[in-house]
């Protein structure tokens, strides 16, 4: 793997996992945690000599409901995506509208020993990359933007007429209540 300024144009498609509101909390252990975007690197990967694009995010870690990491704390998460214009991969509306200095709720997976990505008879094991990863770029991300709050609305119901993280953050410590 190796920084790039930028990755080529690109289009791609692919199928999203349905998932309830209740699975998006169960389904994987996710942290959660309310940040600020200070660092957007895209990545190419090679394997073997097939590339892929990725990128990677540093998040200034402000208020966590869930997980190992605290307050203070940098992390950095494997987004589904180059971030940049002139690309399109289906199911990364919110991991691609990503921009430095954007505040947002995260709910990226940690990845374990066994999180790796096999490619071409290569295979890279994730937390190389970085310690946690979005399992896609729509669902796990709930960004304030210049246009307003970004999220996933057809996954969440109940808070599809959220408009502030303030909301979404009530909407979180709610969901998290019910299932304990």
């Amino acid at each position: 793997a190796r920084y790039v300024e930028s990755a080529p144009d690109v289009s791609s498609k692919a199928d999203l996992v349905w998932l309830s509101e209740e699975e998006l909390f169960t389904e994987w252990d996710t942290a959660i945690f309310k940040g600020t975007v200070t660092r957007i690197r895209n990545i190419r990967l090679d394997f073997d000599g097939e590339a892929a694009y990725r990128a990677v995010a540093e998040i200034a870690v402000e208020k966590v409901y869930r997980g190992d990491c605290a307050a203070g704390e940098t992390v950095s998460i494997l987004l589904p995506c180059p971030v940049s214009s002139g690309i399109w991969v289906e199911d990364t509306e919110t991991a691609s509208a990503m921009r430095e200095g954007m505040t947002g709720i995260f709910m990226p997976m940690a990845y374990g020993a066994d999180s790796v990505w096999q490619q071409n008879g290569a295979t890279l094991a994730l937390r190389d990359l970085a310690p946690y990863g979005l399992a896609d770029g729509l669902r796990w991300v709930f960004l304030e933007t210049e246009d307003g709050l970004l999220f996933a609305r057809e996954a969440y119901e109940s808070a599809a007429g959220a408009e502030t993280l303030g909301e979404i953050e009530a909407y979180i410590l709610q969901m998290l209540e019910s299932l304990e």
